[in-house]
């Protein structure tokens, strides 16, 4: 047995109530004053047994109707036939099975049960013809199929989180490990000039300030002695010599000579166009989804480096991005997650609180309780 929301169970305390009402509502028999008692004489007890049985099965049904009541608050669930342990998988990026540091991460957890699969179509248990760039967000859907606990390990390439931001299934536990930092920052660092970013916004932009920063700490990570970022509220903002990109998140205008990338609403089907030389539109407010779904990062690269096109290729092949940005929190496997956990009880203790319900209003009825 199991709780969805356990935190109801404290209703519990609620059933002091009917025993309350039933020690409270004891009724003394009635005094009769008698001269003599020569002509009592003695009675049965059964129909004081009676009355007395029949308080107690009333305390019962209410004491009964109380947990019912409770527990479909708390969404009990009957175990199913799946077991949530019975099968155990540890999911490997192509690649990533042969990094120095991971491969004592995978033993121990081979020891423990876990059975090693990559993370490509199927699942398969080698990496022979396996496709170097999986698609995430369709793996972790075949991964929500799967009936297995599942680790997965993966570099999180920003270009192969493909489409709509999806919800990571509620079993699998995705941990990002990229293969060599050193490596990739050295891969984007070779031949890059250094550059100064400043993000300038207003408070109606606070959110969109956030992701923007996400996207640039992604390449940042790739050549932090390449890359500066500086975030100032528009009020604050002065243009500045050292400054080589301006990124304004605000709707009041601006003038500056430097390369700027600037917010107009616009139809575009790309997140960020641009409009001349020097001059770059983001056409959408930003939101995790859609910083995903049009891969902010790599449109950034596009822009901050134009002139250096070696370095967008291979910006666009290392930038990665962390599971708070790329995962959504939709709920959409709610449902899936209750299966899994066992089969609802909900109907079966409505119907029986209801019963219960009737059957105690007419036995306090004749009862008078």
């Amino acid at each position: 047995m199991s709780l969805m929301n356990p935190i109801w169970l404290w209703g519990l305390s609620a059933l002091a109530i009917p025993i309350a009402i039933h020690l409270l509502s004891r009724k003394e028999g009635p005094v009769i004053r008698v001269g003599s008692i020569r002509f009592l004489t003695e009675t049965s007890t059964s129909k004081f047994s009676s009355i007395r049985l029949n308080e107690v099965v009333l305390l019962a049904i209410r004491t009964l109707l109380l947990v019912c009541l409770v527990l479909f608050l708390a969404g009990l669930l009957w175990p199913s036939g799946f077991s949530k342990h019975s099968k155990k998988w540890v999911v490997v990026e192509g690649g990533l099975d042969q990094n120095e540091n991971l491969k004592p991460v995978l033993d121990s957890l081979r020891k423990e049960g876990y059975e090693s699969r990559i993370l490509a179509n199927g699942f398969p248990s080698t990496s022979n013809g396996t496709a170097s760039n999986p698609d995430y967000y369709k793996l972790s859907g075949e991964l929500a199929k799967e009936k297995a606990d599942a680790i997965v390990f993966a570099r999180n390439t920003l270009a192969n989180f493909k489409g709509k931001r999806a919800e990571l299934p509620p079993h699998v536990n995705w941990i990002a490990w990229p293969q060599t930092v050193s490596a990739d920052r050295n891969v984007i660092a070779t031949g890059l000039k250094p550059i100064q970013i400043s993000v300038a916004y207003e408070p109606e932009f606070t959110h969109d300030k956030t992701i923007m920063l996400a996207a640039l700490e992604a390449i940042q990570s790739l050549a932090q002695d390449k890359v500066t970022i500086h975030e100032i509220p528009v009020e604050n903002f002065k243009a500045a010599a050292n400054n080589d990109f301006l990124i304004w998140l605000s709707k009041q205008p601006v003038t500056y000579s430097g390369r700027l990338l600037g917010f107009r609403a616009d139809t575009s089907s790309k997140l960020i166009v641009q409009d001349t030389k020097n001059r770059w539109l983001l056409t959408k407010r930003l939101t995790e989804d859609n910083a995903i779904e049009y891969h902010l990062a790599i449109q950034l690269v596009d822009a901050l480096f134009n002139d250096q096109h070696q370095t967008q290729l291979n910006a666009g092949a290392n930038l990665t991005v962390s599971n708070e940005l790329a995962w959504s929190k939709t709920n959409t496997y709610s449902q899936s997650a209750v299966v899994e956990a066992g089969i609802s009880l909900d109907n079966i203790l409505l119907v029986t609180v209801l019963i219960l319900f009737v059957a105690e209003r007419i036995l306090a009825f004749y009862r008078r309780q």
